[in-house]
């Protein structure tokens, strides 16, 4: 619910500010408990850059497309009009230079919405595709809790003179970038007209033929669904736990490796096979904050 600007408060804050809306602070606060396991960071890429595409008039085909940053401010924008500043948004951003400015844009907004969530802007910028994929995870769970609901024109905010091709929109008739969150109800338009995401409408079915799902089918559903959730956290525990034991065995062999490499070219006359034997064991059963011969010799 959305509260007018409090009587005293000086007229240069605006009174769509996030700062006005006591249930949705609520929800902002709650956003800073999002951890890796929650279930926002499960969403498929397809389906995020489905999301993406239809709501906010885009043609993405990765995700690493969002590296510059003009995405994420625009879903702000549409959770909070107002708070982020669009016509400073380049949307033509390629290299790390020319999309920083966005990421100041994107803090900013976050400070005036107090939005409590730290944005790693040197690993953004690079492209890479974990990271913009969980920060795309993360600002689509955001938009799903906060976005007031209503019309936003998602083609009428990008304050830009040549966009690439995947922020041109698509040519479509029935597209005009136009987005409904979750908590909106827009009104459902007719058959000949289409949807207003520029998927043609799906006629409806009368009610006498709707088939009827059991209360113990959806309840089973429900149960499967669990199921495969913890399913999928269990491996995904299992993958981290192979991965670090994987990088400390590679640290070890590497060990050795340097080990060998700083003897070939000057052979210590003293080496014997039991010593050398013994320099291998000491960086196999050596600890993480113990030194090992290899990087004592290294050092020599």
């Amino acid at each position: 619910v959305w509260a007018q600007r409090p009587a005293g408060v000086p007229a240069r804050l605006s009174p769509w500010s996030c700062c006005w809306v006591p249930l949705g602070a609520l929800v902002i606060r709650s956003m800073s408990s999002v951890g890796r396991m929650d279930g926002a960071f499960f969403v498929s890429r397809s389906e995020l850059l489905s999301w993406a595409n239809s709501l906010f008039a885009l043609n993405l085909t990765k995700v690493e497309q969002c590296s510059n940053g003009a995405v994420y401010c625009q879903i702000i924008d549409a959770c909070h009009p107002g708070s982020v500043t669009m016509k400073k948004v380049n949307w033509a951003a390629r290299a790390d230079h020319e999309s920083i400015p966005n990421y100041k844009v994107l803090q900013q907004a976050f400070d005036r919405c107090q939005i409590q969530k730290h944005i790693e802007v040197d690993k953004l910028v690079r492209g890479k595709y974990q990271d913009n994929l969980e920060m795309l995870q993360w600002i689509k769970t955001y938009f799903d809790r906060t976005f007031p609901g209503g019309d936003y024109d998602a083609l009428a905010r990008r304050f830009s003179d040549n966009p690439p091709d995947w922020a041109k929109g698509s040519d479509g008739p029935s597209l005009g970038g136009r987005a409904f969150g979750a908590g909106a109800a827009p009104t459902r338009p007719a058959a000949s007209a289409g949807s207003s995401f520029g998927v043609p409408a799906r006629r409806e079915m009368p009610r006498g033929r709707t088939p009827a799902i059991s209360r113990t089918e959806i309840d089973g559903m429900r149960e499967e669904h669990e199921k495969l959730r913890e399913e999928v956290v269990d491996l995904k525990i299992t993958v981290d736990g192979l991965e670090t034991e994987r990088d400390f065995y590679f640290q070890k062999l590497r060990d050795i490796e340097i080990l060998c490499q700083a003897l070939e070219p000057n052979p210590d006359p003293n080496m014997t096979v039991a010593m050398f034997v013994e320099d291998v064991q000491r960086i196999l059963y050596a600890k993480d904050d113990e030194e090992e011969p290899g990087g004592e010799q290294q050092a020599q």
